[in-house]
């Protein structure tokens, strides 16, 4: 059996939920409806298949527990067909489970944005389907123009230090680019950085997201803040062996201290060529620059081989972080990570800060620094320069 339930008009927001649970799916239909959605349901993995192709939704509701095929399963698939709708896992089981497939989707490419246990409670998924707008149609053409319009921004999101006694302060910023779209808005990074990675312009994006970053660090600078920056290199890019001299040049060309940059690259990315990559991020601590692990926690790579690399900070991945406080084995997670480290004479960062509770608990632990909505989430440079100014800036 298959049900779809349209508005009088046609919806960008579609949701498509699978579950054997009539009084579940209605539930979520009708939240997702009041939000402004288009939904559809199906409860088995065949109605699933035909309403996937036919419907395209943009959300994707999945119960673990099904007949004839498990959640497990409907990821899998999911996967095959090159999904990239953002899903919502539900289940009865336990929040470890939960946890488990969130990762294993995630290593699979899929977009997990949540999971609730059963039952789920109105006020959660509301806020969570509010949340899940509707990417708009893009192609690379429309990406080339607005780079040439200037229509890419960057936003900065504050690096809270929590080492001290004092209160938590801002100490430096991650740069995230976003798209200033004169129909649909400011677009969020994900989508940005997606249509860049697959029309092949996530080269030249990244070229100018560095140059735009450096000019506004020597902006900053010459307002007297010297506010460190740090930049996400896409794991494609590692692999350009000329890349470290021109970065210098670069920060030469505007004069800014190669000490107040850091490159953000993530655990697979790191892994991807690994003589070469040890060879460029060697070669980019020998000129000052510094260097994160980005999303760390989330790769399969060999430890023994991984710190064989010249990082000298370690993030961690917000999904640990952000279940920290419901979750033991996620706690027990970030204070391993906190340590590990530590002990590697690395700093340590947690992403994912997204209340007073998490901010606590992290800071309990002895992480040095934490990014998260709690605090800030990213914002125009002047608004940033503005925060720095109530604290004194490092010299």
């Amino acid at each position: 059996m298959e049900t779809i339930v349209t508005g009088d008009s046609v919806q960008a927001a579609r949701l498509l939920i699978i579950d054997d649970e009539p009084q579940i799916a209605e539930f979520v239909r009708d939240v997702a409806e009041r939000n402004g959605y288009a939904a559809a349901s199906a409860d088995s993995f065949e109605a699933f298949r035909r309403l996937y192709s036919e419907f395209v939704p943009n959300v994707i509701v999945v119960d673990l527990q099904m007949p004839g095929a498990d959640g497990v399963e409907l990821l899998r698939y999911m996967a095959s067909q090159g999904c990239r709708a953002r899903i919502i896992i539900i289940s009865g089981m336990d929040q470890k489970v939960l946890a488990s497939t969130r990762r294993l989707g995630r290593e699979y490419g899929l977009d997990i944005v949540e999971t609730l246990q059963k039952p789920i409670m109105l006020k959660e998924l509301t806020r969570i389907l509010a949340n899940q707008d509707s990417a708009p149609e893009l192609t690379a053409a429309d990406l080339r123009d607005a780079l040439e319009l200037g229509q890419i921004v960057l936003r900065y999101q504050p690096k809270i230090e929590l080492a001290g006694a004092g209160a938590p302060k801002p100490a430096a910023a991650e740069a995230l680019v976003h798209w200033q779209h004169p129909e649909h808005g400011l677009l969020q990074p994900d989508c940005v950085v997606t249509l860049a990675s697959a029309s092949g312009l996530i080269g030249g994006l990244t070229d100018y997201v560095l140059r735009t970053a450096i000019e506004q660090m020597k902006q900053w600078q010459d307002a007297g803040a010297r506010i460190a920056v740090s930049v996400n290199l896409p794991p494609d890019l590692i692999d350009d062996l000329e890349f470290p001299d021109r970065l210098a040049n670069l920060l030469r060309q505007f004069d800014v201290p190669a000490s107040q940059l850091c490159i953000e690259i993530t655990e697979r990315g790191a892994m991807k060529h690994v003589g070469r990559t040890m060879d460029i991020l060697t070669r980019l601590r020998l000129k000052g620059i510094g260097l994160s692990i980005d999303d760390f926690g989330t790769g399969s790579s060999s430890l023994v081989q991984l710190f064989k690399m010249p990082f000298n900070e370690l993030k961690i991945d917000r999904s640990f972080v952000m279940e920290m406080i419901d979750n033991p084995e996620a706690a027990t997670i970030v204070r391993v990570l906190i340590d590990l480290a530590h002990s590697l004479g690395m700093r340590a960062c947690a992403e994912g800060v997204e209340n007073q509770a998490i901010s606590d608990a992290v800071a309990a632990l002895g992480c040095d620094t934490m990014q998260g909505f709690h605090y800030s989430k990213s914002i125009p440079p002047d608004k940033l320069l503005a925060m720095f100014g109530r604290w004194p800036t490092a010299s």
